[in-house]
């Protein structure tokens, strides 16, 4: 897997570096989220991807087949 970096984030939004840059300490919450959206998007992982793994993690633990 690619890590995602702040100029990678910059290049997918057409933001300035120094942008995503203040990002973390003006909303890092935001940036979170954001780093979320990027990897998964330069890793080619859709949301039923997420959603596979979430139900994997689930039935590891025991959890409820029908979700």
């Amino acid at each position: 897997m690619e890590k995602v970096t702040n100029k990678d984030i910059a290049n997918f939004l057409d933001k300035q570096v120094s942008t995503v840059n203040g990002w973390a300490s003006r909303n890092p919450k935001l940036l979170e989220l954001v780093k979320l959206g990027a990897f998964c998007k330069k890793n080619n992982i859709t949301i039923n991807d997420i959603k596979t793994c979430i139900k994997m993690k689930e039935l590891a633990k025991g959890g409820d087949e029908s979700t």
